[in-house]
C-alpha cells in the first residue's frame, strides 16, 4: 500500500512539473504560486521557488553557484514546511498555498512528521502517525542543546579520541543551554526523513554494536542518497503571548519537562511534562543528492532572533537580545553555576552577516509568500546561509577514516544563532567531517546522529 501511494505522489509530481508552464489559476491556488522568473537569480536552467509542496529535484540546474544553492534552499524549506498528510514524511497534497502559514494552525510540516533521533535509537516500534487523535498532534521534546545527553552516553576522552578535540562543538556550547529574553530557555529536536530512518532501523544502527560492526564491513556508514537530516530550535511560546506572537511563529504543541537541576555529569533531570507552545525560531535542513554527497547545509531563522553586531535594528523587538544590557554577547552559561532562567545575549558576529545577495532573495521570497498568504507566518523566517561542496567527492571515492574530505566545502561562514550561538566562528565541515564511529575511526558520512547509538542489552 505504501509503494503505491509513494508512486501516486511521484506521478503527480512529475504531471505538476510538466504542467508548470501554463498560467492555470487554479493549479496555482492549489500547488504553489511564484513570481515571475526574472524576479530570482537561481540560474538559467532553474526554476524559481513557489509555495508548493513540491521538494526539488536537485541542486545543480545545469551548473553550481551560490544563488543557485540560495534557491535551492529556499524551494527545501518551502516544501518541508508544507502541511503534512496522513502519512508520515509525506505533504498534504490537497492544502492550498493561501493557506500556507495561517496564523493559529498547530498542525505539523512535512518535517515534523519524520521520525525523531529518540524514535529511531530507541529501538522500539515508533508510534503510529495519527493526526486524527483525540488531542491533535502533540510531540515530545527534551533536548536543551542539539545532543543533550551524548556526554552521558559516551566518556569525554572517548569523544574526544574520535571525534579530533571537537566534542564541544557538536553540540550547543559545551552541553549548555539557550535562554532567551524571556527568560526560557530554547528546546532542540533532530529528525530524518523515511530513507535515512528507514535505512537506520532496517540495519539496527540504534544498536552500537551493529553500528561498528556495519562500519567495519563497509569501511564507513554512508547513508543512502535522499537522506535527510533537519534540526530544529524551539522558544517557549508564554500562554498570555500566545494571541499575539501566533501570528509572527509557526507554533506547535509539545510536551516539554520541566529541569530540576543536574547531575554530576551535567546533563539535566527532568521532572514532570507538561503542554506547552513552541515558535519556531532556528531550522537546519541538510540533504544528501547526487550533485552534493557532502550535503547541502541549509540554515533559515526567525527575522527577530537577533541582530548582527553593529547593525541593531531600534524598531525590532529581539528574542535573544536586549538593547539595555551590557552583558557581553554570546557568552556560554555554566551548568550548576548560572540559573536557566537568565538571558543570553546574543548578537550575530560580523563575519557570518547575511550577505546582500542573500538578503535581496529573502526580501522577494517573504513578498512572494506574502503575496500567496498575507498572514502567513513564514513570511518572517530568513535564509541565513547555504553551504554546499564545489568539488563533490562520492562516496567510494571518499576517504574511510575520518576526517573525511570536504569537496570544495564553501562559503566558509556559516552559523545560526540559535544553534551555534558560541561558536560562531566555526563552519559545519570543521566539526562534521570528523563523525565517526570505533577506535578506527570509521566515517559516519558527516552526520553525528549516531552518537545517540547505545548497546544492546
Amino acid at each position: 500500500m505504501r509503494t503505491l501511494v509513494i508512486s501516486f505522489f511521484l506521478l503527480s509530481l512529475i504531471s505538476i512539473s510538466c504542467e508548470s508552464g501554463k498560467k492555470d489559476k487554479k493549479l496555482n491556488s492549489r500547488v504553489g504560486f511564484s513570481q515571475e522568473l526574472a524576479d530570482f537569480d537561481c540560474g538559467a536552467f532553474c526554476d524559481p521557488p513557489s509555495v508548493s509542496y513540491q521538494l526539488p529535484v536537485d541542486s545543480t540546474c545545469g551548473h553550481s553557484s551560490q544563488n543557485v544553492l540560495n534557491c535551492f534552499a529556499w524551494k527545501n524549506f518551502l516544501a518541508l514546511n508544507w502541511k503534512a498528510s496522513d502519512e508520515r514524511g509525506l505533504p498534504d497534497t490537497t492544502a492550498v498555498a493561501a493557506d500556507y502559514g495561517m496564523p493559529g494552525d498547530y498542525s505539523p510540516t512535512v518535517w515534523e512528521s519524520y521520525l525523531s533521533i529518540e524514535d529511531v535509537f530507541s529501538a522500539r516500534q515508533p508510534q503510529t502517525w495519527n493526526l486524527k487523535s483525540k488531542n491533535g498532534y502533540i510531540k515530545y521534546i527534551n533536548e536543551i542543546n542539539k545532543f543533550t545527553d551524548i556526554n552521558a552516553a559516551l566518556p569525554k576522552p572517548k569523544l574526544r579520541a574520535m571525534l579530533g578535540g571537537n566534542v564541544d562543538e557538536i553540540m550547543q556550547a559545551k552541553g549548555a543551554w539557550l535562554t532567551d529574553q524571556s527568560g526560557n530557555i530554547v528546546w532542540y529536536e533532530i529528525r530524518m526523513n523515511n530513507i535515512e530512518s528507514d535505512f537506520v532501523r532496517q540495519n539496527k544502527l540504534y544498536n552500537s554494536d551493529n553500528l561498528n560492526a556495519f562500519a567495519a564491513k563497509n569501511q564507513g556508514v554512508w547513508l543512502p542518497m535522499e537522506s535527510i537530516e533537519i534540526k530544529a530550535a524551539w522558544r517557549i511560546i508564554p500562554d498570555n503571548q500566545l494571541e499575539s506572537l501566533k501570528n509572527l511563529y509557526k507554533i506547535s504543541r509539545a510536551m516539554v519537562p520541566e529541569i530540576k537541576g543536574f547531575d554530576k555529569n551535567n546533563q539535566p533531570i527532568y521532572g514532570k511534562y507538561s503542554p506547552k507552545y513552541l515558535g519556531l525560531v532556528g531550522l537546519h535542513i541538510i540533504r544528501k543528492t547526487n550533485q552534493s554527497p557532502q550535503f547541502t547545509w541549509m540554515t533559515f531563522e526567525h527575522v527577530n532572533n537577533a541582530p548582527t553586531e553593529g547593525q541593531v535594528d531600534p524598531s525590532v523587538n529581539y528574542c535573544f537580545y536586549n538593547p539595555k544590557s551590557k552583558d557581553k554577547p554570546n557568552q556560554s552559561p555554566v551548568p550548576g553555576h548560572d540559573s536557566l532562567n537568565t538571558p543570553v545575549q546574543v548578537v550575530r558576529i560580523a563575519d557570518n552577516a547575511i550577505s546582500a545577495d542573500i538578503q535581496q532573495l529573502n526580501k522577494q521570497i517573504q513578498a512572494m509568500i506574502k503575496k500567496s498568504n498575507p498572514k502567513s507566518v513564514w513570511q518572517y523566517y530568513q535564509l541565513v546561509n547555504v553551504q554546499w561542496p564545489e568539488n563533490p567527492i562520492q562516496d567510494t571515492n571518499n576517504n574511510k577514516t575520518a576526517p573525511l574530505m570536504d569537496g570544495g566545502i564553501t562559503p566558509s561562514n556559516i552559523a545560526n544563532v540559535t544553534m551555534e550561538t558560541y561558536i560562531q566562528e566555526k563552519q559545519c565541515m570543521d566539526c562534521h567531517k570528523n563523525a565517526s564511529v570505533g577506535a578506527q575511526k570509521y566515517p559516519t558520512d558527516y552526520s553525528f546522529i549516531f552518537l545517540k547509538a547505545k548497546p544492546g542489552k
